[in-house]
């Protein structure tokens, strides 16, 4: 695998080649190599060559780091982690996070341009250097990063044959009929007089289109000879190259270097839209936007901007110096605070632009937004700093880009910002504070914030409600039923329908759709399967639409329950990996995390054991193990991979950690999932006293939550821990959990069941009921796809050795057949007959259809299934199919059984 992500080369690699060699033999023996110099010494470009040349060289490739736009010390392990592909645990440490990803990760790591983040780099590569054994760092700085292990390497300037050779490369980019002959003493000075720095004389070769050679000479003669005359402190080659900019920057007319003053606020890249915005201020009386291209093409022809295309559009981009020295330009002229404003408009115009657009594409303005990073963090940092409009302009930028930071996993960025612009105005009653408060919200929901959540959710509607804001009434209230399904699901669901309704009145799509997400998930946990499914299709349909991956995979991550708690594990886990596919371009913590370790689990559940570990490795490697972790619902998954194969202290952390939310709250839906697996850890590992503990409050849980599927594992745990005192009541127990399951449709617990019940039967007198109900269970693992979990297989192979010993190899192959030829259903109807309603449905003849009601009729007279088949014209499948239903709907287990009930309803 390999992550280089090092900037293309727009133009050639001149001369370094001794360099270059030197410089490989260090990275590939040494664990950190830092490359020193001042700004324009080529660090970047000999860097970005020698990962070129050596990054195979390590098993999982080499990824390339630009830290030359962030602003912020705090945001570098962000920037890394964005390169290394990892989803961040917003509340946990992010270097940790880093340092566990790229533990066992055999790579060449490069951060480019750390001087001015230089703490936060050298915290980041001395951990990872001390807790990644097979990673190796090079990095470009300014000045040495002071890490133990440091080889600093001094990246010296060009020797003078290199140096002639780049300035005439260069030269003939922007001339091609440049002749360097005649000139070469001359130019040979010019290379000479800027102490042969690369960036220097780039820029001063970029001037052939304007002056001869000796003309250049003359003019940084003169340049240099102003610079120096006066006091300076910098190093002389930093005085090389000021005095080489002063003296470009001079050579430009007034708008150009207005221009060039102007757009040092762009953090990053920029587009022409945005140079047209910012470039302008309109109280100069500057001619109209469109002359701004010429001014453009000036400063990209002096060299003192360059090119860059991003996601297939051309954009502008300052060299980090140049930036830095246009900046001081501009602080001082005094223009920084209009050139700023201009800059937070621009950018706040843009986003709320997209906050509309992304109701109808949302994946465009998701890559739209996603380009503008730093300029959303630069222009928010900027504005809510200031006071009156300016300050303005930023809340209302913070509330804009809330849904953005949400889909786009950005929560740890910004729910900081959200916080800040609420705190700047704390009284305001205002329909923007309502939108900060949904936002506030939003953001707090990703982080696993409930209290947050519902105080933010619920301010928010009331402010909303008060000033006829009915988008952010819509959006808070579909925020409300998100903390509400951790605690009743019931109510959940009638925020969620609330919300829908009010969203589809306000026309915001968005609030409707994730509402309709919640309702759907508070359906499919209490088992309400065909009501859930068909809330979550008509999202996927709307999500489809308008390219909304984030609403669109919530909602086909329903399919992944319904299918497997009916039976069809098979196709869960195609669902799974079509819900991963979907989801995994956002690469954010609550949705691709979540969603990843759902579709974890149906593997699992389905025998892919390795496959489930593989998936969820980057969810596991990105959460902090220093913290007590609030995630939705990871703790589940991850435990249930460890059960499964047996690593039961693993297994036992992660449960513990899903159940200790209790600790704070009286009831919790992540602590109730995570119940049945605690219980079972518990018992495996001898600590009975415990798991009964345990179950004995899980019970009561599970039950207020009407969650079928999770209580009838808790009763069969409640079972197990009983069976060997009182098998009678273990039965009963597991009779309980069987009938939770026929009632509720949650037909993959069918085989758990009766793989139980022949524990009970082997350990009693019927050893051939027990080699029927695991032939029985067998069957119906092959059609569902759901094998037996390693870590119960060996107690399995016991107890079928057990059996055949006990009836002899033809009895028990005899028994095991007849098991397996067995109807499913037939089958659990005749176990739990006359054990608790059925679906809801009567138990007599008025619950079966016209169809069933003449099927039962004759089969009640005595006749066979091809006779029932040719006096109703129905095949004999069809006819099998209907007695499969009719016996559970009447709690009868055979023909003998029907025709009694007949009998009693006729008389």
């Amino acid at each position: 695998m390999s992550l280089n992500g090092a900037p293309a080369e727009l133009t050639s690699f001149v001369g370094r080649q001794g360099e270059l060699g030197e410089v490989t033999g260090l990275v590939v023996n040494r664990r950190l190599v830092t490359l020193t110099g001042i700004g324009g010494c080529g660090k970047t470009r000999l860097a970005a060559r020698v990962v070129e040349r050596v990054g195979s060289a390590w098993r999982d490739g080499s990824t390339f780091v630009d830290l030359a736009s962030m602003p912020d010390p705090d945001r570098v392990p962000g920037a890394v982690a964005d390169a290394i592909g990892l989803s961040l645990d917003p509340d946990g440490r992010p270097t940790t996070q880093i340092a566990a990803h790229l533990q066992h990760r055999h790579l060449l790591l490069c951060l480019d341009t750390c001087e001015h983040v230089l703490d936060a780099a050298a915290e980041l590569v001395e951990l990872v250097l001390t807790t990644c054994p097979d990673l190796a760092v090079l990095a470009t700085s300014r000045e040495p990063l002071n890490v133990a292990g440091e080889t600093v390497w001094q990246v010296p300037p060009l020797r003078a044959p290199e140096a002639t050779q780049l300035f005439e490369e260069r030269a003939s980019l922007v001339s091609p009929r440049f002749d360097a002959e005649g000139d070469a003493d001359v130019i040979a000075a010019i290379c000479a007089r800027v102490d042969h720095v690369p960036l220097a004389i780039e820029l001063a070769a970029a001037w052939v289109r304007a002056l001869s050679p000796a003309q250049i000479f003359a003019g940084l003669d003169d340049t240099f000879r102003l610079l120096v005359g006066g006091p300076r402190t910098a190093e002389p080659r930093h005085r090389t190259l000021d005095a080489s900019m002063t003296w470009s920057v001079a050579l430009l007319d007034e708008p150009e270097r207005q221009l060039f003053r102007f757009l040092s606020v762009f953090p990053d890249t920029f587009t022409l839209e945005a140079a047209q915005a910012v470039g302008h201020p309109s109280s100069t009386g500057d001619p109209a936007s469109h002359h701004i291209l010429p001014l453009l093409g000036r400063l990209l022809d002096t060299s003192l901007l360059t090119i860059r295309e991003v996601q297939g559009e051309i954009r502008y981009r300052f060299l980090d110096t140049v930036r830095q020295y246009a900046a001081a330009m501009l602080a001082d002229a005094g223009e920084a605070d209009g050139a700023r404003h201009r800059h937070l408009s621009y950018v706040r115009v843009l986003t709320e632009e997209a906050e509309v657009g992304a109701d109808l594409d949302q994946e465009r303005w998701r890559t739209v937004l996603d380009g503008h990073r730093a300029d959303v963090s630069a222009a928010l940092q900027w504005g809510l700093a200031q006071r009156g409009a300016a300050l303005d302009e930023a809340r209302r930028l913070a509330a804009a880009i809330a849904r953005h930071w949400l889909v786009s996993g950005q929560t740890a960025e910004g729910l900081p910002v959200l916080d800040r612009a609420l705190a700047l105005a704390p009284d305001d009653e205002s329909a923007l504070q309502a939108r900060l408060h949904a936002g506030h919200a939003m953001l707090g929901m990703a982080r696993g914030r409930l209290a947050l959540v519902a105080n933010s959710a619920e301010r928010g509607a009331g402010i909303a409600t008060r000033t006829g804001d009915e988008i952010a009434r819509a959006r808070c209230l579909a925020m409300a039923a998100f903390p509400a399904f951790f605690e009743d699901f019931e109510r959940c669901a009638t925020l969620a329908r609330e919300a829908q309704a009010a969203a589809e009145e306000a026309g915001d799509v968005f609030s409707r759709d994730w509402a309709g997400v919640i309702e759907a998930y508070a359906l499919q946990t209490r088992n309400r399967n065909e009501e859930a499914q068909s809330v979550a299709r008509r999202v996927v349909a709307r999500s489809r639409q308008r390219q909304d991956r984030f609403c669109g995979a919530w909602a086909h991550g329903v399919e992944i329950y319904t299918r497997m708690t009916s039976g069809d594990v098979r196709g869960a886990v195609a669902v799974g990996r079509e819900v991963v596919e979907l989801v995994r371009p956002l690469g954010d913590y609550f949705g691709a995390g979540t969603l990843t370790c759902n579709a974890a689990q149906v593997l699992a559940v389905s025998g892919a054991i390795d496959e489930a570990h593989c998936l969820l490795e980057p969810v596991i490697a990105s959460i902090d193990p220093s913290r007590e972790l609030d995630v939705v619902g990871f703790m589940m998954s991850i435990g249930l991979i460890h059960l499964f194969t047996g690593e039961l202290d693993d297994a036992l952390r992660w449960f513990d950690k899903g159940v200790s939310r209790l600790a704070d709250r009286p009831t919790d839906w992540t602590a109730g999932r995570c119940l049945p697996g605690l219980v079972s850890t518990l018992r495996r590992l001898g600590r009975a006293d415990e798991a009964r503990r345990w179950a004995a409050r899980g019970t009561p849980l599970l039950r207020s939550f009407q969650a079928p599927y999770e209580e009838a594992a808790l009763l069969d745990e409640s079972a197990r821990l009983a069976a060997a005192e009182n098998p009678d009541r273990a039965r009963e127990l597991h009779l309980q959990a069987l009938v939770l399951r026929r009632d509720h449709g949650v037909r993959v617990g069918y085989p758990d069941s009766l793989d139980a019940l022949a524990e009970l039967a082997t350990a009693g007198a019927d050893p051939s009921e027990a080699v029927r109900l695991l032939g029985a269970s067998d069957a119906a693992r092959a059609v569902m796809g759901y094998p037996r979990p390693p870590a119960d297989r060996a107690l399995h192979d016991r107890v079928v050795v057990a059996l055949r010993e006990n009836l002899g190899a033809r009895a028990f192959a005899d028994a095991a057949d007849e098991g397996r030829s067995a109807d499913l259903d037939v089958l659990v109807g005749s176990l739990t007959r006359g054990r608790g309603p059925r679906n809801g449905a009567p138990r007599r003849l008025g619950g079966l259809t016209p169809a069933e009601l003449e099927v039962a009729r004759l089969a009640a007279e005595g006749l066979t299934n091809p006779q029932i088949a040719t006096q109703l014209y129905m095949s004999r499948s069809t006819v099998k199919a209907h007695l499969a239903r009719i016996f559970p709907k009447l709690g009868v287990a055979n023909r003998t059984a029907l025709a009694g009930v007949l009998r009693s309803e006729q008389s």
